[in-house]
């Protein structure tokens, strides 16, 4: 989050999920007032307690789990995608991640999660294609968008 190399000591932070007080991408955003959504692994909404308008977050410590938090965020994405009161919506998805990890990249579930993921980027373009420039994607767990009016 703050684009510096983590250390030992930010692992270690990261595994009691405390608040994150490092400049971050995520505290400019809400410093310059962009309305910012989330959905997924809530290690985020406890390291940035007060950044999101609105948000939901899962409990992954289970990296075995490939489905949860992943069902999670897709059942909000659509109710986002109809509002008009957010400036950036971030979708964390950790399954792919997960398999990978677990079952390696050989895995069969790959191919059905790697589909799922597809579906989802598909009904966000084609929902924002006209208001929304990806600034960054990280395919393997996280969509970043922001609205362009």
């Amino acid at each position: 989050m703050s684009g510096k190399n983590p250390n030992y000591v930010d692992i270690v932070l990261n595994l009691v999920n405390s608040e994150f007080h490092s400049d971050s991408c995520i505290s400019q955003m809400s410093h310059c007032g962009l309305k910012t959504v989330f959905y997924g692994d809530e290690t985020w909404i406890k390291m940035f307690p007060t950044a999101f308008n609105r948000m939901e977050g899962t409990h992954s410590f289970f990296a075995a789990d490939f489905w949860e938090v992943d069902s999670n965020v897709t059942r909000n994405v659509k109710g986002e995608l109809e509002r008009d009161d957010w400036d950036v919506l971030i979708l964390h998805y950790l399954g792919l991640d997960h398999i990978g990890h677990i079952e390696g990249p050989f895995s069969p579930l790959i191919k059905t999660k790697l589909l799922e993921m597809d579906e989802i980027v598909r009904s966000i373009f084609n929902s924002l294609s006209q208001k929304v420039c990806f600034v960054r994607a990280w395919f393997n767990s996280l969509l970043l968008g922001f609205k362009i009016e």
